[in-house]
């Protein structure tokens, strides 16, 4: 036999659905199936949801984990130049402070000059 495609689209999509297997096998199933298969159904989609939240917020964790880290990383730079302006302070600080010129600065600037040993008076304590 053969159909025409015209004779198959006049029938009523009421009638396929009607004689589809699942629609026949939920009619014949007891409602405790039934509300047993939708509670599953339920639970099904309550995981999926939680499944999905769970991964939202993973990535969401991981992006705050990325820019604390980042942020991190700019205050350990921070710190690293500090520590290096430090160590050329103590040194400037070494080179002004040292003997010989604190000797040269007081005695060209400052004209003073060492006392002559009449001019030392030693006290005992």
């Amino acid at each position: 036999m053969n159909r025409s495609p015209q004779r198959s689209l006049n029938r009523s999509p009421q009638r396929a659905l009607n004689r589809s297997p699942k629609r026949s096998l939920i009619k014949s199933l007891p409602a405790q199936t039934l509300i047993w298969l939708v509670r599953r159904q339920l639970s099904v989609g309550a995981l999926l949801v939680l499944v999905l939240a769970s991964a939202v917020g993973v990535s969401v964790a991981v992006h705050q984990t990325r820019q604390i880290y980042a942020g991190l990383q700019d205050v350990r730079l921070r710190s690293d130049n500090i520590d290096s302006e430090y160590e050329k302070l103590l040194l400037e600080q070494s080179a002004w402070a040292d003997y010989a010129r604190v000797d040269q600065v007081s005695r060209k600037e400052l004209g003073m000059v060492s006392p002559l040993p009449d001019n030392v008076v030693v006290v005992k304590i």
